[in-house]
């Protein structure tokens, strides 16, 4: 997640010594400077012996004691952390905080009360994040909260928590805790605590999530915060934050993307390759499963079946010298067209991706590429058949794709695609206003295609169609099945071909 990994930044706490704990602060100090040089092991032996030392003096003074056995631990579990001891770690976070929560009522000096509250938020913010790796998101919750609690100023902890509630579809609340992060990077009275360097990054990506959380819904309407009695269009919330993300940003690929979705901007014909590569190195890991699982997806394999009923039938279907699947994600659609690809090559914008497809079926793809569908078909040709399940959803104008499949493909080879349509009242709205409508930015992010145009586009550049289907409920949204296209198309003589024969 990006925000995570701007946010996961390590953090040394360091206590100012008095005559009393020099000992003890000493051996803290060299366990922060070992830290710091990537010398976990040695960082370790400090900080332990540090509380050791501790433990088994009474005489020193117990407030300088106090801090410095929170820091000790603190950085004691930074340095498990840094070693993959993520249970090491959680012991030691929550070591701080038991110690912190049975000695705090007993400081008396407020300068050292809030120092303590300072070095205990860190603890909980770190133990969040320790927890969120872990896949436990109620306890990486429950600790973002107390790191909230200890210091308001703490901006990471709300954006971390917004973000453990967006994964758990808590939309509200999760908007909520990132509109509680944003507001403290934004109150000019007070400095948040560890501030970003370029706060506009931070605050585009918090409008961002703000956005994609209110647009999860947006029939609905939104209450304002600050105004309860008011409610207003939730899109119109949504494309301000989304607004205010690319104000931030410039940059920002992916909520220029979903601004252009809200808006219906008719001037986007492409999901830009940032956006796609984004959307998928954060999707990589639960990728198929999502897709298969959740989304009831079956375009892979209905595709497979189409190409089938293209060429005749299975027995039928020859082995393919290079076949290059197209946007191949983890490897769903490569699998169903392993046993007709001599070479198969799989190409994807996203190297996590990529890297998921090896880890998930080692040996299905010959070689795998991380590049532009349209560059690739140009750098691997001739290509004897192009395969591509739910990846040209990210074009609207088709006409650069089939331009690089021409040029890609030999004469005679298959290019096998899905593409998506617009729902059923929509098109029958389109077919009124825009009887000629090509394609259609959906609020899904992705681009719904009308048939005429894709074949129109086809014969344009040298394919006919060998077979055509509909593709309705290949996967489902929100419990609604989506519609789609099977083209199975064969490229064809070009003109200038032909005359240079006659020639």
């Amino acid at each position: 997640m990006l925000l995570r990994a701007i946010l996961c930044l390590l953090l040394l706490v360091r206590v100012t010594a008095s005559t009393n704990g020099e000992s003890t602060h000493d051996l803290l100090s060299l366990g922060d400077t070992a830290l710091t040089m990537g010398h976990s092991n040695e960082a370790v032996q400090y900080y332990e012996q540090g509380l050791e030392r501790i433990h088994n003096d009474n005489d020193n003074d117990p407030t300088v004691n106090l801090l410095t056995e929170l820091s000790l631990y603190t950085n004691l579990a930074t340095a498990y952390s840094a070693m993959g001891q993520d249970h090491d770690a959680i012991a030691a976070y929550e070591k701080t905080l038991v110690a912190y929560k049975g000695s705090r009522n007993e400081i008396v000096d407020t300068a050292v009360k809030l120092q303590a509250d300072e070095i205990c938020a860190q603890a909980a913010f770190f133990l969040g994040m320790v927890y969120q790796d872990l896949g436990k998101p109620k306890d990486a919750a429950e600790a973002y909260q107390k790191a909230h609690e200890l210091d308001p100023w703490h901006w990471a902890s709300m954006a971390n928590y917004g973000a453990v509630l967006n994964d758990e579809q808590q939309y509200q609340k999760a908007v909520t805790a990132y509109n509680t992060a944003y507001d403290i990077l934004m109150n000019p009275e007070h400095k948040p605590t560890d501030p970003p360097a370029e706060p506009r990054f931070i605050l585009s990506q918090l409008q961002y999530r703000i956005g994609l959380c209110i647009s999860q819904d947006l029939e609905q309407t939104c209450v304002l915060e600050d105004d309860p009695e008011k409610t207003v269009s939730c899109q119109q919330l949504a494309t301000h934050a989304f607004s205010l993300a690319v104000e931030y940003d410039a940059d920002n690929e992916s909520a220029k993307h979903m601004l252009a979705t809200l808006t219906a901007d008719a001037t986007v014909d492409r999901a830009s390759n940032s956006y796609v590569k984004s959307l998928f190195d954060d999707y990589a890991a639960n990728f198929e499963h999502s897709l298969v699982q959740e989304l009831g997806y079956t375009g892979y394999e209905r595709l497979r079946r189409g190409f089938d009923k293209a060429l005749g039938n299975v027995s039928q279907v020859p082995v393919f010298a290079k076949v290059v699947d197209a946007g191949c994600g983890t490897g769903l659609v490569g699998e169903q067209f392993r046993n007709v690809s001599q070479y198969l090559i799989g190409v994807d914008l996203s190297q996590a991706i990529l890297s998921q497809a090896v880890k998930a079926r080692p040996g299905l793809y010959n070689e795998t590429v991380k590049g532009d569908v349209t560059q690739v078909f140009r750098d691997y040709k001739p290509i004897d058949l192009i395969i591509a399940a739910d990846s040209y959803i990210y074009f609207g104008d088709l006409v650069p794709l089939f331009e690089s499949m021409r040029e890609g493909l030999q004469n005679g080879g298959y290019a096998a695609f899905t593409l998506e349509n617009s729902n059923a009242e929509n098109e029958k709205l389109l077919a009124e206003s825009t009887p000629d409508w090509r394609w259609q930015l959906t609020a899904s992010g992705r681009f719904a295609h009308r048939q005429e145009y894709v074949l129109a586009v086809a014969q344009a550049h040298d394919f006919q169609l060998v077979h055509y289907e509909k593709l309705n409920d290949f996967r489902f949204e929100k419990g609604v099945g989506v519609r789609g296209h099977i083209f199975v198309l064969q490229k064809t003589e070009s003109r200038e071909d032909q005359q240079r024969i006659c020639k």
